[in-house]
């Protein structure tokens, strides 16, 4: 997609960064902001560009999972309310899964629950894994009395991206929109941010999976494993935008399917997740303190993010190996983030009255 005619932000997104990277939240970084339907800026520090691949963990989960539900019921063939699985418990059905609310962990250490021969990848290790995660659906209790909880879970997303891969006979890999799933070649590996060391692994990740679980299922799952830049996750996020902005179907989705997603009527109690998305923690929110009430977003453990802001219309991306400097970077980019949403947000306001917005 062309850029917008007129002033961009890109110096300013680039002030923005450098700001984080000498706060040490992360070595390196990108960032891509549409605002009213048309890209505006995109910036990088750290050696990387706008088309580095990044490691964009959690982002996966609406880039490939969520996305193909959409997809699923626009098309017909996927019913949000109907069991998974006969021999699970008839909650565990893509609605919960998608909306956390199925009662399962938000994590378990696959990798020490394995059995040996522990070989990343192998049919051995992807057949524990399933009934490691099947095991825990059936001992799930989706409900705290009468009132449903909301638990944040990888596992959850793992079993609906294995469902999806039987329901469908292909990988996940085949169904990205963007990015890879796959582990790279040496060649191309060494152009991806390292996500520093694993000490499952005993070694520094680089171009191959950071989450160690998706890693021992072969760098493919539903929780992680995408790899893609800052571009590509614009233009995926920014075509949704569109589609529930001006009614414009995107790779299959129906316009009323997204809005129906992201309808924060999805919401339960205090959480703040709706179908697959996340919306903004009330004066809390990575987003920034300007956020509206009805924005959605996601945010990955590397130190990724996506924002949709549906009423200002702006697509805020921000992709980062915060990783890499260990743990204590993921405080310094919890502050970070919320600074930077709201520098983006007066980097736009000079803009927008220019154009008489």
């Amino acid at each position: 997609m062309k850029r917008s005619k007129g002033p961009t932000i890109d110096r300013g997104l680039l002030r923005l960064l450098t700001q984080g990277v000498r706060a040490r939240a992360f070595p390196m970084a990108s960032a891509w902001v549409a605002h009213g339907g048309r890209v505006i800026g995109q910036a990088s520090v750290g050696g990387a560009s706008v088309r580095t691949r990044f490691d964009v963990a959690s982002l996966t989960k609406p880039m490939v999972v969520v996305t193909q539900a959409m997809r699923g019921v626009s098309e017909g063939w996927l019913d949000l309310e109907r069991p998974i699985a006969d021999d699970l418990p008839p909650f565990v059905t893509p609605y919960t899964l998608l909306a956390h609310r199925a009662g399962l962990p938000a994590w378990k250490d696959l990798v020490a629950a394995l059995p040996p021969p522990r070989e990343p990848g192998s049919a051995h290790a992807r057949y524990a894994i399933d009934a490691l995660v099947r095991q825990a659906a059936r001992e799930a209790d989706p409900t705290r009395g009468a009132e449903a909880q909301v638990v944040y879970s990888d596992l959850g997303y793992i079993l609906l991206g294995r469902w999806l891969e039987e329901r469908h006979s292909r990988s996940l890999a085949t169904m990205t929109p963007a990015g890879s799933y796959r582990p790279l070649s040496a060649r191309r590996a060494r152009s991806i941010p390292s996500c520093g060391w694993c000490a499952w692994r005993g070694r520094e990740v680089q171009g191959e999976v950071h989450d160690p679980n998706a890693w021992v299922m072969g760098g493919v799952a539903g929780h992680a494993g995408v790899f893609a830049s800052a571009a590509e996750v614009g233009q995926w996020a920014l075509g949704l935008e569109r589609a529930d902005a001006e009614g414009r179907a995107f790779s299959g989705i129906d316009p009323e399917v997204v809005r129906w997603f992201w309808d924060p009527r999805h919401r339960v109690g205090d959480a703040t997740w709706v179908v697959g998305w996340d919306t903004p923690s009330p004066g809390a929110s990575s987003a920034g303190r300007t956020v509206s009430a009805n924005a959605v977003g996601h945010l990955g453990f590397t130190g990724t993010s996506v924002w949709i802001d549906r009423a200002e219309r702006l697509v805020v991306v921000l992709l980062t190996n915060r990783v890499a400097l260990g743990a204590s970077a993921q405080v310094r980019l919890k502050a970070f983030r919320p600074a930077f949403h709201d520098g983006v947000r007066a980097l736009i306001a000079p803009r927008a009255a220019r154009r008489g917005e």
